[in-house]
């Protein structure tokens, strides 16, 4: 055995020994699908739901919908529902667990207002208390047809979804005779995350198929085809195994770097092995060799190096993942032209020593056919070809960036036919959306939450954004003092008689109304609780009051009445700095949330601070993100190619004419 052919041996099988270590790393991978990774740490929308959590905990909701043939309204259906929702807030990262099987309701009683279970075993009752207050109950925990009763599950902070979303369906499995579903962004980030992996398998080798195909119709032998393969897996294996070992997260942009070295590798395999045919006579195999690697090192190289650093250039991008993608693409291209250049001509050398080549030095007519036609048309319409293709770069391409629509719509990622995507449709025609944008409100330190000028504000704002035909509703804070005050305020075309001293509020006496003085018997009687209007207290003398501050106070009352916790609406329940409320979308589009988040601010005072979090915000901020960042990576690709084609050629016109077609395409 010659030294050739040991060294051929030897880098074949360091080659094959380092590839099959990439490949057993792969269980390593981190894997992280969620948008979060993509949203650099300094974004605004970053800070944002970081001070949202601050004040009301994990915003990241999910909804276990059941769905019934006819009704949820039966004794059956309900038991399900109810063991369903106490199993399931029982699991950990669950903050609360919500349905109409264990929700409070405020009702009406001698005293003015009593809190009881609004389903306490009597379906009649329950069928009343929802009628009672629908714009609560309905499109939230119970469609208006009754065929679909939803679980709404706040998370706690930091908590893991994997085990969350697998405990949820381990209580789901018992379940028979209704249908069901999750949805809610941490369903989507682990529909994802199984899709990323899944897609890789099923995609590498559907390319290598393709790959095989295209180098049989190029090179015609079956034996260069499949050593052309070797190369081009080990360039994609060391790529998975540097992310493996230095702990980079496989995202959805570092998904396609191990594919897409397949396909760039091949173009260098193509040139070695076409070269070697048209070039071999029969007589002697390893000066040929020798001199087709001599001859292609120079453009092997150069071609790489052009590549290699086009991707580089993704460096400029303000999203981490990108970058990622860009490095390590610039090094999966430099180790594919290496492998091309050592890897390949080594496999030739042994394979072609035991087992000689045919020869085959006649060119192919389709082949030649293909060039006199290239060349034909270059010649004799070349100027009209350039002026073309000017015009589509100076005229056509600006004019087309207005047709672009730009979105991150995480269901736009998976087939229509998808179970995801199907439950998520059937569930948002059915109740008011599984999408969501969460806005904190805190206005001016010398106004109180609970005011009621910054009460009816939110009111009219909230009423402006529900007229936007995305929106399916919203939950807040006012439903509930608006249902309080229904309780508890004065009849309709009443009010409570005001004395000379300020009347004080006291609901935990036994007397609905007191004051600081005795008051007359008729006054007293004119408030009747259970009987008032379903709004914001706002005028003071129809409560018997003398400013705003004691309205303030009233509704303070109001809430501390009512025994369920608030702390998803309001960051404290006697005097809250800021109050928070969810806007239910049917639809994530990106063109609808920018309109909404552009017009959610000026929905309030100047001096109001406004902050718009969430999963949609952040698909929202990273759409805008993602174009910023492909038109940086585009001008700074096509900069770094005109500076290594004049370092190559050593001609600024010709790298000039070099981009023309990178424009073009």
């Amino acid at each position: 055995m010659n030294n050739k052919i040991l060294q051929s041996w030897i880098i074949i099988g360091a080659s094959v020994l380092i590839s099959i270590a990439c490949l057993s790393s792969i269980p390593l991978l981190k894997v992280d699908s969620s948008t979060d990774a993509f949203i650099p740490e300094h974004a605004p929308v970053v800070k944002t739901n970081e001070n949202i959590e601050a004040k009301f905990g994990s915003l990241d909701s999910i909804v276990v919908s059941l769905y019934a043939p006819s009704t949820m309204l039966t004794n059956q259906n309900l038991a399900i529902l109810s063991d369903l929702t106490d199993s399931i807030a029982t699991l950990p990262g669950v903050k609360q667990a919500s349905s109409v099987t264990n929700l409070d309701h405020m009702q009406r009683s001698a005293d003015g207002m009593t809190v009881i279970p609004l389903y306490d075993g009597n379906i009649e009752d329950l069928q009343n208390r929802i009628d009672s207050w629908p714009s609560f109950y309905e499109g939230t925990f119970l469609s208006t047809d009754r065929k679909v009763a939803s679980i709404l599950i706040q998370t706690k902070s930091g908590y893991d979804a994997e085990l969350l979303l697998s405990g949820i369906r381990q209580q789901l499995l018992p379940v028979t005779g209704l249908e069901s579903s999750i949805l809610g962004l941490p369903v989507v980030n682990e529909e994802i995350q199984t899709s990323i992996l899944s897609d890789l398998a099923i995609l590498a080798p559907i390319v290598g198929i393709m790959i095989l195909v295209v180098l049989f119709l190029f090179l015609r032998r079956i034996e260069a085809v499949f050593l052309s393969l070797v190369p081009l897996i080990f360039g994609s294996s060391l790529t998975l195994g540097i992310m493996a070992w230095t702990g980079i997260t496989f995202t959805m942009a570092t998904m396609l770097v191990p594919v897409l070295l397949l396909i760039v590798g091949s173009a260098y395999t193509i040139h070695i092995f076409s070269h070697f045919y048209e070039s071999y006579d029969g007589s002697d195999m390893e000066g040929t060799l020798t001199r087709v690697v001599k001859t292609n090192t120079y453009p092997i190289i150069g071609s790489a190096a052009t590549t290699a650093f086009g991707f580089l250039a993704q460096l400029s991008s303000p999203l981490g993942p990108f970058r990622t993608f860009g490095f390590l693409s610039f090094l999966g291209v430099g180790a594919s032209a290496l492998s091309a250049l050592f890897l390949l001509p080594a496999l030739i050398r042994v394979v072609y020593t035991i087992r000689k080549p045919h020869v085959k030095t006649q060119v192919q007519k389709g082949q030649s056919w293909l060039i006199r036609s290239t060349l034909a048309v270059t010649n004799r319409w070349g100027i009209v070809v350039i002026a073309l293709a000017v015009f589509i770069i100076v005229v056509a391409l600006p004019l087309s960036y207005r047709a672009v629509q730009k979105g991150t719509n995480m269901l736009d990622f998976f087939r229509p036919s998808s179970s995801l995507v199907q439950d998520s449709k059937r569930y948002n025609d059915s109740m008011e959306g599984s999408f969501s944008l969460s806005v904190m409100i805190t206005p001016p330190s010398n106004e109180k939450v609970l005011n009621p000028k910054v009460l009816k504000t939110l009111e009219q704002a909230i009423n402006r954004i529900e007229k936007d035909p995305s929106v399916g509703g919203t939950q807040s804070i006012l439903p509930f003092i608006k249902r309080m005050n229904q309780m508890l305020g004065p009849v309709e075309g009443e009010q409570i008689q005001k004395t000379e001293d300020a009347p004080v509020f006291d609901f935990f006496s036994d007397a609905p109304l007191a004051s600081q003085t005795d008051e007359p018997q008729a006054a007293q009687q004119s408030y009747q609780g259970g009987e008032g209007l379903y709004e914001i207290p706002s005028d003071p003398a129809k409560y018997g009051l003398s400013n705003e501050e004691e309205l303030s106070n009233l509704i303070a009352q109001y809430l501390l009445l009512y025994s369920s916790s608030l702390d998803a609406f309001i960051d404290d329940p006697l005097q809250p700095e800021s109050t928070l409320f969810t806007i239910l979308l049917k639809k994530s589009e990106t063109q609808n949330l920018g309109k909404l988040s552009s017009l959610i601010p000026t929905l309030f005072p100047q001096d109001w601070k406004v902050e718009i979090g969430g999963g949609e915000a952040v698909s929202l901020s990273l759409s805008d993100l993602v174009t910023k960042s492909q038109i940086i990576s585009l001008f700074s690709s096509l900069l770094a190619v005109w500076i290594l084609v004049i370092l190559t050629l050593r001609s600024v016109k010709l790298a000039t004419l070099a981009l023309l077609p990178c424009l073009c395409a």
